[in-house]
């Protein structure tokens, strides 16, 4: 789930936006409901009808309960794995940091988002279930960027597999790290995403440099 907004999309048509304000309806249903009511005691049928829809309509957005609240409607999956078709062999990893940075460039602007995807993140690490889903979403994603980085500029499968996960590492940790300051410091004006991405770059950098002794 993200709240990401890019600016090399092309706007969507009314279909589109109105399959996008459903789904963004569902997520804030469940949400909620997980919140208050607990992801095991919540049902698809609670979250359809606090959501003013069919259980049949439900099932036609998403697969699953905790899958409601996961829900890429900003296309970034869909941008990432096209930008790791176009970057260089050479410089695969680093192409790859540099798009999402632009992709994801202001995101701590947009109060309701960064509040929804907090929440989401918050109740990701409280709960096994939605923590799998979660995580099984990441996998999906970080093979669909490999498989695109063998397509494109040719990395055999192997690097692929190397900077695809390690590009999604980069990015989980980043999303934890800033929930982590925004619950340090409730209230404050919320850290800068990039910011945040830089840092654990950083990390990652002083990682490999002590594995390496």
């Amino acid at each position: 789930m993200t709240w990401y907004s890019t600016t090399t999309s092309p706007q969507p048509d009314l279909r589109e936006r109105r399959r996008l304000e459903l789904e963004r309806l569902i997520a804030f249903a469940a949400i909620d409901l997980f919140e208050r009511n607990g992801i095991a005691a919540t049902t698809v049928e609670d979250i359809a009808a606090a959501a003013g829809i069919s259980r049949t309509t439900f099932f036609r957005h998403c697969a699953t309960k905790e899958s409601a609240v996961l829900i890429d409607e900003a296309g970034l999956e869909r941008e990432l794995v096209a930008a790791a078709t176009l970057v260089s062999a050479h410089s695969a990893l680093r192409e790859l940091e540099q798009a999402w940075e632009a992709m994801t460039s202001g995101v701590e602007e947009d109060p309701e988002g960064l509040d929804r995807f907090l929440r989401v993140r918050r109740l990701m690490r409280d709960n096994p279930s939605l923590l799998a889903a979660g995580l099984e979403c990441d996998a999906r994603l970080t093979q669909h960027i490999a498989d695109a980085l063998v397509e494109g500029p040719g990395l055999v499968p192997l690097d692929a597999a190397a900077v695809a996960e390690s590009f999604a590492l980069g990015m989980r940790l980043s999303f934890d790290e800033l929930v982590r300051k925004v619950d340090r410091n409730p209230g404050a004006r919320p850290p800068v995403l990039n910011e945040v991405y830089g840092d654990v770059r950083a990390a990652l950098q002083r990682a490999n440099r002590g594995a390496a002794k």
